[in-house]
């Protein structure tokens, strides 16, 4: 291919890579206490010392045992679930970030939140890491491989929960990681890939159970090949990948120590049992029971166009490829396959993810709560295309290669822009062909990330009398930030639930109900309350704040 000669030089393409990961790492630690903290953090925290006294207590590690005991009895929260009844969450993020806590002798909430912030955001470091060689080792081309690595990156929304969201960006991660071995084992059936493939999706198991896809991704293509007669995919491998996963599972997650099989049934009925309120176009639904496009439309209106429209041309070339390769089957002929090769086979493990997942999140009901965080995984996919729609983009233009590194020069400037517009809330980007009316007839800022800032604000404005006493006017525990603010600011402000704002002198609401306010007056704001601000990003409405009207 007709690359730039710098970046496919051997060594100046490494030391090119290298550097920009270096940046990339130095960028994330200055800029990861920027972000806001979100409802279940300290639930999370709760997790981690939980799990890590469980553990303590089994290899008889006393101090430990005692010093997580401590932890774990300090944590309190008014509407914070009980551990002991929420206790099947695995723990490779919770787990080393508490013992990292104990370890640092963190002590004050900012300190081990944003000890949490930074593991999160070095997961995802590690991802991207990992999906650049993944792109490496589909396309060959280190000039393709780095635009698709700037276009995982730079998709805000995976962006912006780079810093905090502890499930799905470390779930992401850890899917991309085993995408990566699932590939090296297409190439070489050695038992390094092989362990190493069962290691990280069993870890990624733990994080979401929808990581048990690996290990039927791997068992559908053994099927494939017996099909096809080939045998290209050996059964030792396929045994000694099941029994490892299986292993690594039960090790890893220390809930299914007790009783493995119910222990994963029951994690397997929690994760389709729990519903909640979404709202979706100005309608509520419950979260198990909403529209079968809800999953594409929000990929949609809260993807970069640029992403988009290379993924749909990267994709429909895939499809048509595999529907070609479909109809020229034929029985004892070397082309029996939907592949040709080792690179189209790795097509098809990504195709088939892609749609499988999409299929099953969008008609079977599952939970999705509010816009498509628990699908975003499903982002390493889309990119894969999106990159494959750029490589054959060159394939196809190679004689205009200088035109496409500029456009591709101003394409990152404009998304590096956008990621400037929202900071730090790229967690919540929409798209520029977004409609305003759709932008603010859906959930926003489900999590609570502006909480903390507005009490900020708060605590800093002049001229009023303390404590200011102030209700959420939302379903968001706001108090749980109380303990996030500085020493002079808590003694500043009081947070009162919803059920006590007439008692409040200021209103916060970001938005989110648990009742459709059609048919509820529960959110209604009180008469002599008047709204003073709106704050919003880019036509997108965050959250808003009322005062009281002195008499």
């Amino acid at each position: 291919m007709l690359q730039n000669k710098f970046l496919n030089n051997k060594y100046s393409g490494n030391l090119f890579i290298t550097s920009f990961f270096i940046v990339f790492f130095f960028i994330g630690y200055k800029i990861h206490t920027d972000y806001g903290f979100y409802i279940d953090e300290k639930f999370h925290r709760a997790n981690g010392f939980y799990w890590l006294n469980y553990v303590a207590s089994f290899f008889g590690l006393e101090s430990l045992e005692q010093i997580s005991k401590m932890k774990l009895d300090s944590i309190d929260g008014f509407t914070l679930p009980d551990i002991k009844e929420w206790n099947m969450y695995g723990v490779i993020f919770d787990i080393p970030a508490a013992l990292l806590e104990i370890s640092l002798d963190l002590n004050e909430p900012n300190k081990y939140y944003g000890l949490r912030h930074l593991m999160v955001f070095i997961f995802f470091f590690l991802g991207s890491i990992f999906f650049y060689k993944i792109l490496k080792n589909r396309f060959k081309d280190n000039f393709v491989s780095f635009l698709g690595l700037f276009l995982f990156i730079l998709t805000p929304r995976i962006f912006g929960d780079s810093f905090w969201n502890n499930k799905d960006i470390i779930f992401l991660s850890l899917y991309t990681i085993s995408l990566f071995y699932f590939f090296k084992l297409i190439d070489n059936e050695s038992w390094k890939n092989i362990l190493l493939l069962s290691l990280f999706s069993a870890f990624a198991t733990t994080i979401r159970i929808a990581g048990v896809f690996i290990p039927l991704s791997l068992l559908f293509f053994f099927l494939l090949n017996k099909l096809s007669e080939r045998n290209d995919v050996n059964l030792k491998t396929i045994i000694l990948y099941l029994v490892s996963y299986f292993i690594f599972l039960f090790i890893s997650w220390p809930f299914l120590w007790s009783d493995f099989s119910s222990g994963l049934l029951s994690v397997f009925q929690l994760s389709m049992s729990w519903s909640g309120k979404v709202n979706f176009l100005g309608e509520y639904y419950l979260s198990n029971n909403l529209p079968y496009y809800y999953l594409i439309f929000w990929i949609i209106i809260s993807t970069p166009i640029i992403h988009l429209t290379l993924f749909i041309y990267g994709f429909l070339n895939c499809l048509q490829r595999i529907i070609l390769r479909y109809f020229s089957i034929k029985k004892n002929n070397i082309y029996n396959d939907l592949w040709r090769s080792n690179l189209e086979k790795k097509d098809f493990l990504v195709f088939i993810n892609l749609v499988v997942f999409l299929c099953a999140l969008s008609f079977l009901n599952l939970n999705l709560y509010n816009s498509w965080r628990l699908g975003y995984f499903l982002n390493t996919f889309i990119i894969y295309f999106s990159t494959f729609g750029v490589y054959l983009l060159i394939i196809k233009f190679k004689n205009r290669i200088n035109l496409i590194k500029i456009l591709s020069f101003f394409l990152i400037l404009f998304s590096i822009n956008r990621i400037f517009l929202y900071h730090p809330y790229q967690s919540l980007y929409f798209n520029i062909l977004t409609p305003t009316f759709i932008k603010n007839n859906v959930d926003v800022d489900y999590t609570g990330l502006s909480g903390l800032s507005f009490l900020k604000k708060l605590a800093a404005t002049e001229e009023v009398d303390f404590p200011i006493k102030v209700s959420v006017n939302s379903w968001y525990p706001l108090w749980r930030m109380i303990e996030l603010l500085d020493e002079e600011e808590r003694e500043k402000i009081l947070v009162f639930a919803n059920d006590k704002k007439k008692e409040a002198e200021y209103l916060y609401s970001n938005r989110i109900y648990d009742v459709d306010k059609k048919y509820h007056k529960k959110y209604d704001i009180p008469a002599n309350f008047k709204k003073i601000e709106v704050f919003e990003i880019d036509n997108t409405i965050i959250y808003e704040v009322y005062k009281r009207e002195k008499k």
